[in-house]
């Protein structure tokens, strides 16, 4: 990866905002009054053992998980839900869909259509909601698969590429929507280990240039490395968080120091 860019303070325009959100599977209660700030231009890491709700607790950042109490917020408006006299009520598709064009999602799995091209799974959803001619939604496609290197294999079908050029085409497809957020869960954790650092590199290159990221991740030289603000996640709770040189150099939590003891170990 490249040298580390300089840190982002953690102020400024609140883009993305947990404000005691709680969620329940059943009789689990997975996230348990998490509250969360992520900054314009802030790159916002989230770590923690595995069931601890990290997962959870991102795909409630643009309600691809529902949130039973608690609010979730972009730009200070709920995502996905509305509050009424009568209680929260969810929106309606087409505005869950509105909002969901400002904050893009990567996924563990790829998640691209195996039967569309490269530059179709990349211009899919822009042609599915008008955002330009044909020409321009196609030109705005090549220029995010140039940008992650991946503009020679547009013709190509996801079977044909590797476990992290299809991430990286799955991260121009989040990108030529326009968002003003990306959120990536665990990114590389499908990823053989050799395919890890191609997909690093282009999300490093994404925080140089300013994107505004949450990133669920089991890789700390990243979070370490690149993010401005690291969350450490515990138990379905917030249980530490902080400029990723002081968490990493000075955890103040003994749940921390035991999970960073552990798994700097053997990363």
């Amino acid at each position: 990866m490249p040298a580390p860019r300089a840190a982002t303070e953690h102020a400024g325009e609140v883009v993305l905002e947990a404000a005691g959100e709680r969620k329940s599977f059943g009789e689990t209660e997975v996230l348990k009054g998490v509250d969360l700030k992520v900054h314009r231009g802030e790159v916002v890491a989230v770590i923690g053992p595995s069931g601890s709700g990290k997962t959870t607790m991102i795909r409630t950042l643009n309600a691809m998980e529902t949130i039973d109490s608690g609010d979730v917020l972009y730009r200070g408006q709920p995502v996905g839900y509305r509050h009424t006299p009568g209680g929260r009520r969810p929106v309606s598709d087409r505005e869950l869909a509105k909002t969901r064009e400002n904050i893009g999602m990567v996924f563990q799995q790829f998640n691209l259509f195996p039967h569309k091209t490269v530059l179709e799974n990349v211009t899919f959803a822009p042609g599915q909601l008008g955002k330009g001619s044909s020409a321009e939604i196609r030109e705005r496609a090549l220029a995010q698969l140039r940008k992650v290197g991946m503009a020679a294999h547009a013709d190509k079908y996801p079977h044909q590429l590797s476990g992290g050029q299809q991430q990286r085409v799955a991260i121009a497809r989040a990108l030529a929507m326009g968002p003003d957020a990306i959120l990536f869960d665990e990114p590389t954790s499908a990823l053989d280990p050799e395919l890890v650092d191609e997909v690093l590199q282009v999300m490093t290159e994404l925080a140089a240039e300013g994107l505004t990221m949450v990133v669920v991740t089991h890789e700390m030289r990243f979070a370490r490395e690149v993010a401005d603000w690291v969350v450490f996640m515990d138990q379905g709770v917030v249980v530490e968080e902080g400029p990723a040189a002081e968490l990493f150099g000075n955890p103040q939590h003994e749940r921390t120091r035991r999970f960073l003891s552990r798994v700097m170990a053997t990363s």
